[in-house]
């Protein structure tokens, strides 16, 4: 039994290792022999299927849910019951569609061929139906556990009987959902596309969970329009994944991982207070600067929340700085994560909207220093009036043998962006690349990394990128519906009735995003709000380069805002203090960031200008 209960990580995490080996044979093969493996592309992108698939499963069975709980929490425990047992259901009617449409998708897929591979097509799309078994395994153990605690009302037997009732309709009547076609009896026509935004809204605000609560919409749409398009229609929930440059996402999640599990994040943490910790404010500035370097690597403000944060709170605690201003910074400064390359938010943004990721890479890159630059001024002014005394200036010596000490880590950004904008790598190879050197670095330059370690980093990378897979695959889905249904013209066109100029539309979506971040995480709000405004600001000629990286700008502001702010949560939790004192600390903060935003929206050639003039 413990075996089955480790079934994703061991499936999953040797996956995982086999995909980046083929990547790494890739890149040797292209770089060093000349002689490009035609194959290895697709076979990433079909391991990469399954890995994401087990991801998902791992995260019901942990209940790793993005979700929106901030008016949940306000019910009353028995109201609580009751909705959270509806979520339940939800999540166990989506579990039994993904397993019957990739059912019918497999089967019409093997006709295909995978013309590398020389395989069916039908192998990729198998995925779901054989994982959403386990899928659905997953959600009766954690189910079960839910029951025990008295969490939800059914008992878990009800929904096996209702679970074996279901299968033998199926077996019985291949078409049984056909009595779903709600259209029979009622037609919302031209309204259709908003009731089911409103039905979306419902779910996500009564706490189901993003990416489940976006499948049941969309189910929703076609019950009420057409339901034999979604047999169509849910290729989505495959062909999503089936994008060369997603998998850059798992790699620089893992390189992430490496950097804090193999001290490398200690080293860079050591060079920069050797370098700045004696100024005034300086274990602030530290922290800052910290982030902006460890952002060369992970992509992610979670990652530098979570892996830096437990060391910079204590070492500006070591130095009498009060718990706010130590949550404060730590979260603040862990917003230039995404903006600085590589970034997992330019990426999935630019798989969103079809723009080159290392054009939004270079963009990302002035308003990252920018943003640093502002935190450090404002971090000057809160120190000196709360008259912290400054850290013992390090010897010229000490600063000579912390930048040994870190020397190898601080070529990873270099290595990481070098490549990129050299035209050696693609995005998805620099991630790699970067994942390769974090394990060269843990295992035979600093000796903290082992094959064991390795192997449970890769699974927890697994176990984080099914967060995203989860929402790209249904937000995809979802997409179908919001394209047939011209919404985001529609959007436009409200847009345009109000605003005489692009820089009016602008002020209006971050208006939007600012409102919108303080309810909905980043993620979720990325997969969920840009799809349908991307078209709008296309259609009022605004650059779709910059357009990423303000929107991303705005929602790391999001993350800093509660009630639904996760750096937040993340630095409260690594550094044992309370949420209230992180939100007060960070409150100072949320001024420079804020007037960052504001400038780049205002002369949007500071951002354009450098990708501009190296990519033309």
């Amino acid at each position: 039994m413990k075996v089955f209960d480790k079934l994703e990580e061991w499936v999953g995490g040797t996956l995982f290792v086999i995909m980046f080996i083929v990547l790494v044979m890739q890149i040797t093969a292209r770089q060093v022999l000349g002689t490009p493996l035609m194959w290895s592309e697709e076979l990433s992108s079909l391991i990469f299927t399954y890995v994401g698939m087990l991801g998902i499963s791992m995260g019901i069975r942990s209940q790793q849910h993005v979700l929106i709980d901030f008016l949940f929490t306000r019910f009353s425990p028995k109201v609580q019951k009751v909705v959270f047992t509806l979520t339940q259901i939800i999540i166990f009617v989506c579990i039994i569609f993904m397993g019957y449409l990739g059912n019918l998708l497999y089967q019409k897929k093997w006709i295909f061929e995978l013309v590398s591979l020389k395989i069916s097509a039908g192998w990729m799309y198998l995925a779901l139906p054989i994982v959403s078994i386990l899928m659905m395994i997953r959600f009766f153990q954690a189910y079960k556990e839910n029951y025990d605690n008295k969490r939800v009302l059914i008992s878990p037997y009800v929904f096996l009987v209702a679970l074996v009732v279901i299968i033998g309709l199926i077996v019985y009547d291949p078409k049984v959902f056909k009595v779903l076609r709600l259209s029979n009896y009622y037609k919302f026509g031209e309204i259709s596309g908003f009731v089911t935004i409103a039905v979306w809204l419902v779910m996500i605000f009564a706490g189901v969970p993003v990416g489940w609560s976006l499948m049941a919409a969309t189910i929703f749409y076609f019950a009420v329009t057409r339901w034999n398009v979604l047999y169509f229609a849910s290729a989505k929930l495959v062909d999503s994944l089936n994008s060369f440059s997603l998998l850059s996402v798992p790699f620089f999640v893992l390189t992430g991982i490496l950097m804090n599990g193999s001290g490398i994040t200690e080293r860079i943490f050591n060079f920069a207070k050797a370098l700045l910790g004696h100024y005034t404010g300086g274990m602030g500035h530290v922290n800052v600067a910290a982030s902006l370097i460890f952002s060369g690597m992970s992509g992610s403000a979670i990652a530098d929340a979570g892996g830096l944060g437990q060391l910079e709170i204590k070492a500006m605690r070591d130095e009498g700085y009060d718990d706010d201003i130590c949550g404060g910074i730590t979260a603040a400064s862990c917003i230039i994560g995404p903006l600085v390359p590589p970034s997992i938010s330019m990426i999935v943004y630019g798989v969103i909207a079809n723009q080159s990721i290392a054009k939004l890479f270079l963009a990302g890159f002035v308003p990252g220093v920018l943003t640093t630059i502002a935190l450090m001024i404002m971090n000057y002014f809160v120190c000196k009036k709360r008259g912290y005394r400054k850290a013992k200036k390090a010897t010229f010596k000490e600063q000579v043998e912390a930048f040994k000490k870190s020397f190898w880590a601080l070529l990873t950004p270099f290595i990481i962006i070098g490549g990129i904008f050299s035209g050696l790598f693609t995005p998805t190879e620099a991630a790699v690349i970067a994942a390769l050197y974090s394990v060269f670095l843990g295992a035979f330059i600093y000796k903290e990394l082992t094959i064991k370690s390795f192997f449970q980093h890769c699974v927890e990378a697994m176990a984080i990128s099914g967060v995203t897979v989860l929402m790209i695959i249904t937000v995809t889905f979802f997409g179908d519906m919001i394209a047939r249904e011209q919404i985001a013209m529609k959007i436009a066109e409200v847009f345009m009735t109000y605003a005489s100029s692009p820089l009016t539309v602008l002020v209006m979506i971050n208006l939007l995003l600012l409102f919108l971040g303080m309810f909905i995480d980043a993620l979720a709000l990325q997969f969920l709000v840009l799809p349908m405004l991307i078209p709008v600001a296309e259609q009022v000629g605004i650059d779709l380069v910059f357009f990423g990286v303000m929107t991303t700008l705005n929602m790391m502001i999001g993350i800093l805002t509660p009630p639904m702010g996760m750096a937040l949560f993340v630095v409260a939790q690594v550094g044992k203090m309370s949420v209230s004192t992180v939100t007060k600390g960070v409150i100072p903060f949320l001024l420079p960031i804020f007037l960052t935003l504001v400038f780049i929206t205002v002369f949007p050639g500071i951002i354009t200008f450098l990708p501009n003039l190296i990519m033309g």
